[in-house]
């Protein structure tokens, strides 16, 4: 059982889904009185089918993995490639299974995110750059998906609903492109061929630092649509982890783009916990 939740990759699967859940809080305006059934159900269910998605990756990328990531259970032969497909294939189910129980418009965002999950873990290797931007659209989901559980966004802290879309995807998509850079001696050729990042891994790093930095001018924008002093005071620990970033090893910045993405939700639960709405 051990080995069916490190699967699941609960380290981004939980922090995620508990992201939405805060996103769901500020577009309400803190108005989730009688709500809360709701959002725990939905925030379920979407975290459901993220596991879902990490398992079955693993699933499909069984080979790579044997060269690059021996910790992985399916990898290492801990657990079979048919038990981590029933166990994702279910996770899934579950997820949309719960989804029913939620608006129709979240049911119908979660089944196109669950669609576009399973699209990614089948042609992933063969996207290009297209990994990297689909990984930030998957990850800047959790937006969409929380105004359609809230039904729009009202109060004070709404505007900052456009702002942090924006600043989470140019970080995933730095993100991302850091894991694939640490990836690029491992990863299968691209239709018999090198990567862009395999060709250019110089070139990409500054890529990957262009987005990361381009997204922390960012961080203050909630300050200026609603959000609190301790918002900005939190939020810039976690734009002193991405400028650091730049100057890091990969393995050494892929952690400090972890913790700004850690420290700017902290921000935002913090703040409105000390102002409220």
């Amino acid at each position: 059982m051990i080995d069916l939740l490190r699967l699941c990759r609960l380290y981004y699967a939980v922090p995620m889904a508990l992201a939405y859940t805060l996103t769901v809080y500020y577009a309400r305006g803190g108005q989730v009185d009688g709500f809360w059934p709701q959002i725990e159900l939905s925030t379920a269910a979407l975290a459901l089918v993220i596991a879902a998605a990490y398992v079955l990756n693993d699933v499909w990328d069984c080979a790579v993995d044997r060269r690059a990531a021996l910790d992985r259970p399916i990898a290492a032969g801990r657990t079979s490639r048919r038990a981590g497909a029933i166990w994702g294939s279910g996770l899934l189910l579950a997820g949309l299974a719960l989804g029913v129980l939620c608006r129709w418009q979240f049911l119908a965002a979660l089944a196109t995110v669950a669609v576009a999950l399973v699209l990614y873990d089948l042609l992933s290797k063969r996207l290009g750059v297209g990994k990297q931007l689909l990984v930030a659209a998957l990850q800047t989901s959790i937006y969409p998906l929380a105004l359609a559980e809230a039904g729009g966004a009202v109060g004070r802290r709404a505007g900052s609903l456009a702002i942090f879309p924006i600043w989470l995807f140019l970080t995933s998509f730095g993100y991302e492109v850091l894991k694939d850079l640490r990836d690029r001696t491992t990863d299968p050729p691209l239709a018999g061929g090198t990567t862009a990042i395999q060709r250019r891994p110089d070139r990409w790093r500054m890529i990957a630092a262009a987005a990361i930095l381009g997204a922390v001018p960012l961080l203050v924008g909630p300050y200026l649509t609603g959000c609190g002093w301790v918002y900005l005071a939190i939020a810039a620990t976690g734009a002193g982890l991405a400028l650091a970033s730049v100057f890091l090893p990969v393995r050494w910045a892929i952690r400090c783009v972890y913790a700004e993405c850690f420290m700017v939700g902290l921000a935002a639960t913090v703040d409105v916990i000390v102002f409220g709405f």
